[in-house]
């Protein structure tokens, strides 16, 4: 089975850059129309933002 490659970090079919599904369907602009996003609530985002903003 080949996997295909993937850098949508936030895709819940997402893992070390390759999607783990054993077929995706694309949409006519080449845009996985599998994807489903992981939720981030937005304190926790912003949160995390506020901390690597710190960082660099």
């Amino acid at each position: 089975m080949v996997k295909l490659f993937c850098d949508n970090e936030f895709c819940i079919y997402q893992k070390q850059g390759k999607c783990i599904l054993e077929s995706v369907h694309l949409d006519i602009q080449g845009n996985c129309a599998d994807c489903i996003y992981v939720r981030i609530k937005e304190d926790t985002l912003n949160h995390l933002k506020d901390k690597l903003l710190n960082h660099l």
